[in-house]
């Protein structure tokens, strides 16, 4: 979490500031948004246990604070030599011109080209990981959990982001790096740490507080990128994390509290499972009491 404030600063220096709600409300996004990403959640499923999962999270943590070294680094290289980029209000344009401003010559070129291709690499890892995600999740769900059914909403999961893409104005990378990060921040966040933390969770409160982060999101993406630049309103709906986030927790504790039937009987022993540290060479004893069969 530390690294994605560090991006945020890295942002800030850059750009001359984005205001202090856009700052502000951008940290959230990616703070809360990194817990959501799906294809960063469905590398657990290929750990065999927990202890294996504990050593791929500290492995992640430790390769994505190396990681979030980088960006603050460019960002004021950035900002001392070519600090016409952000009073001209392309201040993305440096992840293109500073290598050849730093080495110059052949030697520049070389390394823009190698910082393009793995910006595309990364781009490309990226998409394909949030397509099959997702359509795994539409297929499963939706259309049966077969072959037929994942290609179908393989081709959804792809075309309908494209719609809404040419729908809107064209953002730079950072704003839409942003709106990513803001829309999982609004909806699988809360769901994963209310699920972990709280026992009170009805699956009622899991999906409204779900559905009502992705309507809110959503709809303030589209309806920021109709509103004039000049907008009081236009930072508020392009960067909607501040307020969509509370929102979706809000949603899911008041339906969860409003539906305590929901509840599943066997949660509090769920969580205490969830919460005992595992202990992998431990060979499982006899049942007894209640779950006895």
């Amino acid at each position: 979490m530390r690294g994605a404030v560090v991006a945020v600063a890295c942002l800030t220096v850059v750009t001359g500031g984005t205001g202090t709600y856009g700052t502000l409300s951008l940290m959230v996004a990616l703070l809360f948004g990194t817990l959501g990403l799906p294809h960063v959640l469905v590398r657990f499923y290929t750990n065999p246990d927990g202890a294996a999962a504990l050593r791929t999270t500290l492995i992640v943590l430790g390769l994505l604070s190396l990681f979030y070294l980088f960006p603050p680094i460019y960002g004021v290289l950035g900002r001392v030599f070519l600090p016409q980029l952000a009073a001209r209000g392309i201040p993305d344009a440096a992840v293109l011109l500073l290598p050849g401003r730093l080495v110059g010559g052949p030697g520049g070129d070389i390394l823009s080209a190698l910082v393009v291709a793995g910006a595309f690499a990364a781009f490309l890892s990226t998409t394909s990981g949030l397509v099959v995600s997702l359509a795994g999740v539409i297929s499963q769900d939706l259309l049966g959990g077969n072959v037929r059914g994942f290609r179908v909403a393989a081709v959804a999961a792809a075309v309908v982001p494209l719609g809404v893409a040419l729908g809107t104005d064209s953002l730079a990378l950072a704003g839409s790096v942003g709106l990513v990060f803001a829309f999982t921040a609004a909806t699988v966040c809360p769901l994963l740490l209310l699920g972990i933390w709280w026992r009170g969770l009805t699956d009622a409160g899991a999906m409204a507080g779900m559905a009502a982060g992705a309507v809110l999101c959503g709809a303030s993406m589209l309806v920021g990128a109709q509103l004039a630049p000049d907008s009081p309103w236009r930072t508020v709906m392009v960067q909607p994390a501040a307020w969509t986030v509370p929102a979706a927790f809000l949603t899911m504790v008041a339906v969860s509290l409003a539906t305590p039937g929901r509840l599943n009987p066997g949660m509090a022993r769920f969580m205490s499972k969830l919460h005992v540290p595992e202990r992998p060479h431990a060979m499982p004893g006899p049942a007894s009491g209640p779950d006895r069969p």
